[in-house]
């Protein structure tokens, strides 16, 4: 039985989830491997691991590029971001951006280099249950099945295209993550993070807004996630959305001091809600 037939028929259940991620990295993750630039067979011993993901776009047509990247960093405990660097990361894993690996044609890629610098190319990389077991085969660790329950459904989320829908299934997510609330690194995590800020993003295209779960879910990802530009972002809509427009006003200025290049468009914004303001 293929792979992602069988990855497709069980999105949603948890045991199959645990059945599929077994098969995968036992007999099909190593599949997967095409090409090697310099060969590796065993995990890095000090499980150190760079994850380049394709953002040519082909790849990211195909559902790879940042969509791809946001997956890895959903599958890793504590993940965290460096918007300036492009470089997410914990502890010894890396995910980062990269341009054309080749094979456009059968993307999304990705590349893996270990700590002996040696890398592999991986092709068809689309969804959370193949991302974690070439996690796992590349790092020889295992990686927490609350988050690639939490991360497939953030997946099937953005697929969403009813408020409602999308919150049903963040909701999903974030209650597979609560279930391990004596786990810091899983409450701690980027999943978790990212969860809450497009639940509240859902929240605010609801009719009426949800403003009061908006507020909630915002301000707990800022939190657990402070470097994270898009959750601040979320945060100063549902600010304003609240009529709290000098908290709005702070969190836009936190957007521009963690991306620059936002600067002139929150300066914008901010004049904008002083005027209201006053």
């Amino acid at each position: 039985m293929p792979w992602k037939k069988l990855h497709l028929k069980s999105k949603h259940n948890t045991t199959m989830h645990l059945f599929n991620r077994f098969i995968l990295l036992s007999l099909f993750a190593p599949s997967l491997l095409i090409t090697s630039v310099r060969s590796f067979s065993t995990p890095s011993p000090s499980g150190e691991c760079t994850i380049k993901v394709c953002h040519n776009k082909h790849c990211t047509k195909k559902g790879g590029g940042d969509m791809l990247l946001q997956t890895f960093r959903n599958l890793i405990p504590e993940a965290d971001s460096s918007e300036e660097s492009g470089v997410l990361y914990n502890s010894n894993v890396s995910v980062e951006k990269s341009g054309c690996l080749s094979q456009c044609d059968r993307g999304p890629n990705i590349c893996t280099v270990n700590d002996k610098n040696e890398e592999k190319l991986y092709v068809g990389i689309s969804d959370a249950t193949t991302a974690s077991a070439i996690l796992e085969v590349v790092t020889g660790k295992d990686y927490p099945i609350a988050l690639l329950l939490a991360a497939t459904l953030i997946n099937d989320s953005q697929q969403a295209t009813k408020p409602s829908k999308k919150e049903q299934l963040l909701s999903s997510a974030i209650d597979a993550i609560s279930k391990e609330e004596n786990d810091a690194t899983i409450q701690n995590s980027y999943a978790h993070a990212h969860a809450l800020l497009l639940r509240a993003d859902a929240f605010l295209e609801m009719t009426p807004p949800n403003i009061d779960g908006a507020l909630f879910d915002a301000r707990k990802s800022v939190k657990i996630a402070p470097r994270e530009r898009k959750a601040w972002r979320v945060l100063a809509c549902a600010e304003e959305a609240g009529g709290n427009y000098t908290l709005a006003i702070d969190a836009l200025r936190e957007v521009a001091k963690l991306d620059p290049s936002f600067s002139t468009k929150a300066r914008k914004e901010i004049e904008r809600l002083v005027s209201i303001a006053t």
